[in-house]
């Protein structure tokens, strides 16, 4: 699990690690399966009884180079279909909740919301397969002077995580009427 992350205050804790659900990744492969394996294998049986390895000399070869090239290119696709999805994650820490989106390969956006600005949650689940296997979408709502919604997809348990970021944004909220609004509440601009 995740223990710290850039811009973590020393005294914020980590709560949870909020990750995509492995349908995401299930589905990638069988995509990879049927876009790049399947007509992989037809040229390949085609190429081979028309142009015999052992017969055709370069003709063969260039045929196979050109297979080759296809399956990295595909294998390419697929590593960076399954790093966009493993680097898309919030983190729900006692002072705030972080969306960390990973666009593309090398493009990353990060959203921070104090957790004393967090008003409502919703879970939400659709299909019958996210009804069968548990996943589904949280939106979580803010406060009017942050203006901004926060949607986390395709994640394991929604409604549990739904109520684990409310529960922990109205701990913050009781302890800083407790203590004071300004106790301890970490810089967001760090990230």
């Amino acid at each position: 699990m995740l223990q710290n992350f850039p811009g973590k205050q020393p005294e914020e804790k980590i709560i949870m690690v909020i990750r995509k659900h492995v349908i995401v990744y299930i589905r990638s492969v069988l995509i990879f399966m049927i876009a790049v394996v399947l007509p992989l294998l037809i040229f390949l049986i085609i190429w081979s009884h028309s142009f015999p390895l052992a017969e055709s000399g370069p003709v063969s070869v260039i045929g196979y180079l050109g297979a080759s090239l296809y399956l990295l290119y595909g294998l390419a696709l697929l590593v960076i279909s399954f790093l966009n999805d493993q680097f898309d994650l919030f983190i729900l820490t006692d002072h705030r909740l972080l969306d960390i989106t990973q666009v593309s390969l090398l493009n990353r956006t990060v959203a921070i919301t104090p957790l004393n600005q967090i008003q409502d949650t919703t879970s939400d689940i659709h299909g019958i397969l996210g009804t069968l296997l548990n996943y589904g979408t949280v939106d979580v709502q803010t406060a009017a002077g942050f203006a901004s919604n926060f949607t986390i997809d395709t994640i394991s348990d929604p409604g549990m995580i739904a109520r684990a970021i409310l529960n922990e944004a109205e701990k913050r909220k009781e302890a800083e009427m407790k203590y004071g609004a300004k106790k301890s509440e970490p810089d967001t601009d760090l990230l």
